[in-house]
């Protein structure tokens, strides 16, 4: 008699493990898989996926979660297209021209933003002992614009052809953060667009060399920013990077997790709550996820449009925000 009931307890309980097994593997099945297109090694965006990707799979919201390096914006839109990305770190100004099919791209790309990650400065850095003082002085300079076909080089054209200067009018070096900062420390490159302070490729530039921002001058900086729906101006406070003596108005970027606007609400709902939740602890480790805080202040005064990185909230993101009272 007790040798059966042993048996029935042993019984019941391998069933429970079943069933219960049964039922994580049913709730794992409901929660999406995530691939996370971030940039080249050593910028902001691959730095700011990793911290994410090790966020959501401590969230208990994702199947598994996972950060990969792409070229930039540009290549990470396109991946989403295909869908073998799910989501992808873009600017505005990419953003708006996937939707439309402007170059580079050669069909529109319709994308959702799930949540602003960053507010950044764009700007031109030099040596110190350089001739090159002012925006006007790098024709003919050799300049690092960003790697190949990135985002960078991209926003590299759009900045200098606002002031009629083209890339027959420099010496392109096709470079990413990192090896762009080294190449001008090293004298391989007379000037590099970086953006995004601060990040490691700045930072060793400034750190192993006598480094400052370039100036833009303000009617410069308005032919940049004015006709732009995706530049806007802010300061590039002194101290910013080891020898940047003075506060100086430059080129401003907001940057945001996208996806595709027919992708799965749960991608984005997923996402939106960890970044909502965790911004802050996020940025110990990625400091970019702190300057997002005003956004999600204005956004409690004035809407959702505060919170857009040129595209309309997903519907997974918009739940997000609601349920954490940013949005009504």
């Amino acid at each position: 008699m007790i040798m059966t009931m042993k048996f029935a307890l042993s019984a019941a309980a391998a069933a429970l493990a079943v069933l219960s097994l049964g039922a994580s593997e049913v709730a794992a099945q409901g929660k999406p898989d995530i691939r996370i297109a971030t940039g080249r090694p050593g910028g902001v965006y691959f730095t700011q996926g990793a911290v994410l990707a090790v966020e959501l799979k401590k969230s208990g919201l994702v199947k598994s979660a996972s950060s990969e390096s792409s070229s930039g914006a540009i290549e990470s839109a396109r991946l989403m297209e295909k869908g073998t990305i799910q989501v992808g770190g873009m600017d505005a100004t990419w953003v708006l021209l996937a939707k439309s099919g402007g170059k580079p791209f050669k069909k529109k790309i319709q994308l959702a933003t799930v949540t602003p990650i960053s507010v950044a400065p764009m700007f031109f850095v030099t040596l110190a002992n350089s001739g090159i003082k002012t925006i006007n002085d790098v024709r003919g300079k050799r300049l690092a614009v960003g790697g190949r076909g990135s985002g960078m080089e991209q926003h590299s054209r759009k900045i200098l052809a606002a002031l009629g200067i083209t890339f027959k009018d420099i010496k392109p070096v096709y470079l990413s953060f990192g090896p762009g900062g080294r190449a001008v420390r090293e004298g391989k490159a007379d000037v590099q667009l970086q953006c995004c302070w601060p990040n490691k490729g700045l930072t060793e530039l400034a750190e192993l060399a006598d480094a400052r921002a370039v100036s833009i001058p303000q009617k410069q900086l308005d032919m940049i920013t004015d006709p732009a729906p995706a530049y806007w101006q802010m300061v590039l406070p002194k101290g910013a990077f080891k020898g940047h003596n003075r506060d100086i108005n430059t080129v401003r970027i907001t940057n945001g997790w996208m996806v595709t606007r027919d992708s799965d609400p749960q991608i984005a709902y997923a996402i939106a709550k960890t970044v909502i939740e965790k911004h802050m602890e996020m940025s110990k480790k990625s400091r970019h996820y702190a300057s997002i805080v005003p956004l999600f202040d204005q956004a409690r005064k004035e809407g959702a449009s505060a919170l857009e990185v040129g595209a309309p909230l997903h519907p997974g993101a918009l739940r997000a925000f609601k349920e954490a009272g940013i949005l009504k």
